[in-house]
């Protein structure tokens, strides 16, 4: 009984990770991938402006950890760190494209990729 429960954890877990990644190709496919240059690595923005969404994904050999991001904060917001580091390459993109945006939501949709909502003024 216990191999059926555990293999059914497996399945729901598998399906909702493709799920994420039909949403993810779904979403971003049509969009370029911009790069975003950090003090810990190369991040990539898939940028849909006119959904008011992006994913923001480390580039390969990029690390998304805590250690990485921890000067580009200054300590002055206190969010799960990976979050926290994640948001501000979405500034970085928002102030490379001159655009003044406020982030409403940010979630990881698909390790390490997370998608924020925003608005801009």
């Amino acid at each position: 009984m216990k191999i059926k429960i555990a293999g059914a954890a497996v399945l729901v877990a598998c399906l909702a990770g493709c799920q994420n990644a039909g949403y993810i190709v779904d979403t971003y496919n049509k969009v370029g991938k911009r790069v975003v240059p950090t003090p810990g690595g190369n991040f990539w923005v898939f940028d849909r402006s006119d959904q008011g969404k992006m994913l923001t994904s480390p580039s390969p050999g990029t690390i998304s950890g805590p250690a990485v991001f921890s000067r580009m904060t200054l300590g002055l917001v206190k969010l799960d760190p990976v979050v926290q580091a994640h948001q501000a390459v979405a500034q970085m993109w928002f102030k490379q494209t001159g655009r003044v945006c406020e982030i409403k939501t940010s979630s990881e949709i698909w390790r390490p990729e997370y998608e924020h909502t925003y608005v801009c003024r």
